[in-house]
């Protein structure tokens, strides 16, 4: 494909994508490459045509001596072009992460603070390609090798990827800034970019081009099992169990993974989905932490994942409206104790027991047979010498229930206060 084609294919491919009709200003991510300034200048050059206005943003990594001289020519075009140019040089310490982290935060506030609702990037054939091989030495999942996707939401509006039907032969940039530091093997995609990629071309003159295609078609099937998902319905804000479990275990897994699509900020190894899995064809409630923000629930008819809250308060005036004087209101539950007796308000502990119908139960044991919802197991535990008269807004013991007729006794009202960050949660 001669040059002039390929810009002429770039313009035909954003007009029949409609990258950027619900777009008027658009920011160009900039780092001084040929496809970078490739990508600058055709969209430049058909501006008018796109009905967009242009920004450039560049991020000065100072790894090598030629970074002040490519900030300082990139300010210039902006200047010569009248095109606005926002930089940032990075600090910390340099790994591929960190710098991709830094570089996006900065995208996205220059998006936010001046207005740009579509960001691009100069992603191309050859980027998709590494980053599928990368996921699939690393052990990702099918899902991850898609590749790249050509849009998603970003910032204050959307990240595109026009580039990523052209190959890096396509570019025509007349002037453009080679990073020495790409040559290397001193980072993992350096590594699969100029060692095992070329290798791989050794044995198949078109290797690049078959996992482009493998990509491709991993995306279609994805696409049938994402649809097939949501045409069960069973993912809403939190996932139906009983419908969960008439699922082949096959789908089950892609159930799941679908559902952790939500959670981007959730990193979770194969063997914590697997035990997922696991726990989740099993008959008991469960809870535990995902991580340090996160907490996965299973009860009898669903599961989710929910942020963590803070840390229990055990102050009760935090959470009850205790009254000792009949408020003759339903709503709240009433508890008889001893005329005598220090009263105890409290959180349950490991070894607490409760006397129902008789019979002494561990809280566990009771929550358990009453199919009690993980949530209500925080209720406070309402106590008289140590021995649990109760559990707020749930169930008197025998102890409190014998006293019902007894004159000497002290009764409470209880009631749950509504806190603002559980209404907000719901």
């Amino acid at each position: 494909m001669t040059h002039s084609s390929s810009k002429l294919k770039f313009l035909k491919t954003v007009k029949e994508r409609h990258y950027f009709d619900q777009h008027q200003k658009v920011l160009v991510a900039l780092s001084g490459g040929i496809d970078s300034m490739t990508l600058f200048n055709w969209l430049y050059e058909f501006q008018e045509t796109l009905a967009i206005e242009l920004g450039i943003v560049h991020i000065n990594h100072g790894l090598r001596e030629a970074s002040e001289n490519e900030e300082k020519q990139i300010r210039k075009l902006g200047n010569d072009l009248a095109v606005p140019v926002y930089v940032a040089r990075f600090t910390g310490e340099f790994t591929e992460q960190n710098a991709r982290d830094f570089r996006y935060r900065f995208f996205q506030e220059t998006m936010e603070k001046n207005a740009y609702t579509a960001l691009v990037t100069a992603h191309h054939k050859g980027d998709l390609v590494e980053t599928v091989l990368m996921r699939q030495i690393t052990g990702r999942p099918l899902r991850s090798l898609q590749g790249i996707k050509e849009c998603q939401p970003f910032a204050s509006g959307e990240l595109i990827r026009p580039l990523l039907d052209f190959s890096k032969t396509d570019f025509d940039a007349p002037v453009f800034y080679e990073d020495q530091t790409n040559f290397g093997l001193d980072y993992f995609r350096n590594r699969v970019r100029n060692q095992l990629i070329p290798e791989m071309t050794e044995e198949n003159p078109r290797f690049s081009e078959a996992i482009a295609d493998l990509s491709s078609e991993i995306k279609k099937a994805m696409t049938v099992i994402t649809d097939n998902i949501q045409s069960l319905g069973v993912i809403g804000d939190t996932v139906d169990l009983t419908l969960f479990l008439k699922q082949s275990p096959s789908l089950q897994h892609f159930i799941l993974q679908e559902y952790l699509t939500k959670f981007s900020d959730i990193q979770m190894s194969k063997a914590q989905f697997a035990d997922l899995l696991l726990i989740l064809n099993r008959h008991q409630q469960y809870r535990s932490e995902l991580n340090k923000d996160y907490i996965f629930v299973k009860n009898h008819e669903n599961f989710y994942i929910e942020k963590k809250p803070k840390s229990l308060d055990d102050d009760w005036s935090n959470y009850l409206e205790i009254l000792s004087e009949n408020p003759h209101d339903s709503s709240y539950f009433q508890i008889d104790l001893p005329q005598n007796g220090k009263i105890e308000i409290r959180r349950r502990r490991p070894h607490d027991v409760i006397l129902i119908n008789g019979n002494h139960k561990s809280l566990r044991k009771y929550f358990i047979e009453k199919h009690v919802s993980l949530e209500k197991r925080q209720n406070f535990l309402i106590l008289v010498e140590n021995n649990v008269y109760g559990i707020a807004n749930l169930v008197c013991s025998d102890l409190s229930k014998a006293l019902k007729n007894d004159k000497m006794r002290r009764t409470l009202w209880v009631k749950p206060i509504l806190r603002e960050e559980k209404v907000e949660n719901a």
